[in-house]
């Protein structure tokens, strides 16, 4: 049975990606080109900065990353952010299951502080892990296993929410079971990278409070532990 939720926070719990790639599309063309769609989805979607900039501003030197997080914070307080759809609703039924739950991004503390505020959820999650608490960010699976840890569960008790290829890959190489939100066209892209189940938003999941049941649709339903066999779990 599982124990806990983790959350991915760009593209799960708010729908970010235009202004994501509209930001470093317009950083590429002040460097004199285009960021390709496959370069998107390995470099940028998931990803921290400092990432981003070494793989495909290879010109920019890292004295000049400090002017770009500038610019980067600067545009990212400066949006009005929407959540996903039907993710609020889980997120609170998740709370009155007392089911744990975790955001885990590849962003600065920053602006999760500015989306959480925006959308009522600062008092939400459990554990917040932001780019600054692990050393190497997604898809190295270093993220989700401090959130589990934090959490006192064990990381194959946990299911993640993720929408890019990295995020996957790296709650999948943690150990987690991980359900994507993907449009069509990436469906087959984000089971490669292990995703079990592909969604493109939260309207058809939700928490069943007496068969302590997540369900996915009509077809998938994942067990999770009550508050009181979670410790019991532990213990033993």
């Amino acid at each position: 049975m599982y124990e806990a939720v983790l959350f991915d926070m760009d593209g799960v719990i708010v729908d970010t990606e235009h202004s994501v790639t509209e930001f470093w599309q317009r950083l590429a063309r002040s460097e004199g080109f285009s960021i390709a769609p496959d370069d998107l989805e390995r470099h940028v979607y998931g990803h921290r900065a400092d990432h981003t900039l070494r793989e495909l501003f290879p010109r920019i030197s890292p004295d000049q990353y400090g002017e770009v997080y500038r610019r980067l914070r600067e545009n990212q307080e400066s949006l009005r952010y929407t959540a996903i759809p039907g993710v609020l609703r889980l997120l609170a039924e998740l709370s009155d299951a007392r089911v744990p739950v975790a955001l885990v991004t590849g962003a600065q503390d920053w602006k999760a502080a500015e989306v959480l505020g925006q959308l009522d959820l600062a008092e939400t999650f459990d554990v917040l892990i932001c780019a600054d608490d692990v050393a190497l960010g997604k898809p190295h699976p270093a993220c989700y296993l401090l959130a589990a840890e934090r959490l006192s569960a064990a990381i194959d008790d946990c299911l993640v929410f993720e929408d890019a290829i990295s995020g996957v890959t790296s709650a999948v190489t943690a150990g987690a079971a991980c359900v994507a939100l993907a449009a069509p066209h990436r469906a087959a892209q984000v089971v490669e990278a292990g995703a079990s189940t592909v969604v493109r938003d939260f309207e058809r999941i939700s928490f069943d409070p007496y068969e302590h049941l997540l369900r996915v649709g009509d077809q998938t339903g994942f067990p999770f532990a009550s508050a009181h066999e979670s410790r019991y779990l532990r213990a033993n």
